[in-house]
């Protein structure tokens, strides 16, 4: 590459943990490494008035955060977001998600996404379970729409675990989905780049029947078959994501996509793997997609 390029990182202002920031300086080393400035930018510094472009100069953005509505603007003003706005919206939002993988025919577990409710009054009235039940049967899965790490991932065994569940949630609204049993504890996180894998592990827990390091999970470096490698490449694109982290279930009948994130935590896959997903990232943007 015969001149420098120049890139921005875009991350949330309010999300100040050593993990979060770890995950930057990932980003910002692996720029370097290819001599590439990478500037960052907190969603504050970029807070502007509607309709007024941010006048930045960088041949990229990487948005790491999940702020559609500043991604937007930086896109209408010229800059090319990694990844975009509406794959940031499609995988944030788990219903979005479901749809998307769906409209691709995507295995994916069974899912009925709650009627809408407001945050003020919450699922008063739980009616809509009958259907779910008629569908889905105990155990059910009840997901928060937007939620990270697991935290908000919850498994209701009957109709009274169901109710409560929902009245923790209040107004967060949710989806509920299969509970497949073949895959309890365990699943691969396959990450995306391009559409190639670079990188995959074993998630497991003995004592969760979610598999996310966060809860205390563990890990280690994995070799998918083939079709649970294309049913992430699949996943990835059906959302529009540049990058993504696939999480994706052991079905009896083979692979069954979980959930795809925009924003990755590949910490877990470095360590488990040797796989640095930000070294791939800013490869393939550097010197793959705009080269």
């Amino acid at each position: 590459m015969s001149e420098k390029r120049s890139g921005i990182l875009v991350v949330n202002s309010f999300l100040n943990t050593t993990k979060f920031g770890e995950l930057y300086s990932f980003l910002e080393e692996a720029a370097g490494r290819m001599g590439c400035t990478l500037d960052v930018y907190t969603s504050g510094e970029l807070f502007s008035p509607v309709g007024q472009q941010n006048k930045l100069s960088a041949d990229f953005c990487l948005f790491w955060d999940k702020d559609v509505p500043l991604c937007l603007a930086l896109e209408k003003s010229g800059m090319r977001c990694y990844n975009s706005s509406q794959a940031i919206l499609l995988c944030d939002d788990k219903a979005l998600t479901a749809q998307a993988l769906s409209e691709m025919n995507i295995p994916m577990p069974k899912t009925l996404i709650a009627p809408k409710t407001y945050t003020n009054i919450g699922y008063c009235t739980k009616d809509f379970l009958d259907r779910a039940e008629a569908f889905l049967s105990y155990p059910m899965v009840i997901k928060q729409r937007c939620g990270s790490f697991g935290a908000q991932v919850y498994l209701a065994q009957n109709r009274a675990d169901a109710c409560d569940i929902l009245d923790r949630c209040g107004g967060n609204e949710v989806i509920l989905q299969e509970f497949i049993k073949t895959s309890v504890g365990r699943d691969l996180r396959i990450n995306i780049v391009n559409g190639e894998m670079q990188g995959c592990m074993l998630r497991y827990n003995d004592d969760d029947f979610r598999s996310n390091i966060t809860n205390g999970g563990k890990m280690r470096a994995f070799v998918p078959d083939a079709d649970y490698v294309n049913a992430a490449i699949d996943a990835a694109r059906a959302v529009g994501a540049y990058f993504a982290g696939v999480d994706v279930m052991f079905g009896k009948d083979g692979p069954i996509v979980c959930e795809v994130n925009a924003s990755p935590h590949f910490k877990s896959t470095l360590e488990a793997t040797g796989v640095n997903l930000a070294d791939k990232i800013l490869e393939s943007i550097l010197f793959t997609e705009r080269s």
